[in-house]
C-alpha cells in the first residue's frame, strides 16, 4: 500500500503545483478505487489531512505511515504541520466507528481563491466540502456573474458560495438540512457575503406524496 501511495502522490506533482497556484488547498491525495486501494482516500483539506478507509480498517501505525508519506510529498511546497485525521467508514452505511466524536476546531481551506469551512469529524458524516464538484464550482466562477442562482440540494452551499463571490446578482440555497445550511452561512461569512446576495432556505425539495397517494399505494 506504501508504494501505491507514493506513485499517486508523484503523479499529482505537476497538478498540485497548478492548484497552489491558483489558491487551492483542498484536493484529493489517493483515490485508491482507481490507484490499488479501494475504499481508501486521503485529502487534503487546508490545514488538515483527511484519510478514510471504507472497506477494511487501517491499524494506527498504518495510518501513520500514509500521513508521514503525504507531509513529505507537501512539505517542498511549504505545506507543513497538518492536523491528522483518520475516519474508518467501514462499518455499515459507511458511518464512522466514532461517530459521536466531533472536531471543535474551525479551520479553513481554499479553493480557487474561495475560503470554505472544514472539519474532519462532525455531527455529519462526509466532508464539509465535495472535491468532486470542483469542475462545475469552476464553471461558475468563470460563468455565474449577473446571473440568478438557484442551488438545490445546497448542502453546505459551495456551489451557492462561489456563485455569489464570483458577482451573481442573487443566491438561493436549498436544503432539507438545517445543521448543512448552517455550515453554508459560515461559507458565506468567511468570504464576506451577506444575505442580501445570498440567501438559504430549508426544505425537502422533493414533494412528499399526500395522503390520498400512500393510501393508493397501500391499497395496491
Amino acid at each position: 500500500m506504501s508504494d501505491l501511495f507514493q506513485a499517486a502522490l508523484q503523479r499529482r506533482e505537476a497538478l498540485l503545483a497548478d492548484l497552489h497556484a491558483e489558491a487551492t488547498s483542498c484536493y484529493r491525495l489517493y483515490h485508491g478505487t482507481t490507484e490499488g486501494t479501494p475504499g481508501l482516500t486521503l485529502d487534503r483539506y487546508g490545514d488538515q489531512l483527511l484519510l478514510q478507509s471504507f472497506h477494511t480498517p487501517l491499524s494506527e501505525s498504518e495510518a501513520d505511515v500514509l500521513f508521514d508519506q503525504a507531509e513529505a510529498f507537501l512539505q517542498p511546497a511549504g505545506v507543513e504541520n497538518l492536523q491528522r485525521v483518520y475516519n474508518d467508514r467501514s462499518s455499515s452505511n459507511s458511518r464512522r466507528s466514532d461517530d459521536h466524536v466531533v472536531d471543535r476546531q474551525q479551520l479553513t481551506g481554499q479553493e480557487l481563491g474561495v475560503n470554505y469551512l472544514v472539519k474532519g469529524k462532525h455531527k455529519g458524516q462526509d466532508p464539509l466540502l465535495f472535491l468532486d464538484m470542483r469542475a462545475g464550482r469552476r464553471w461558475l466562477q468563470a460563468n455565474a456573474a449577473g446571473k440568478s442562482v438557484l442551488n438545490l440540494f445546497s448542502y453546505t452551499c459551495g456551489v451557492g458560495v462561489v456563485a455569489a463571490k464570483a458577482g451573481a446578482s442573487r443566491v438561493l440555497n436549498v436544503d432539507f438540512a438545517t445543521r448543512s445550511l448552517d455550515v453554508g452561512r459560515e461559507n458565506a461569512r468567511l468570504n464576506d457575503l451577506d444575505e442580501s446576495r445570498i440567501g438559504f432556505f430549508q426544505s425537502d425539495f422533493l414533494p412528499r406524496p399526500s395522503n390520498w397517494q400512500v393510501l393508493k399505494l397501500n391499497s395496491g
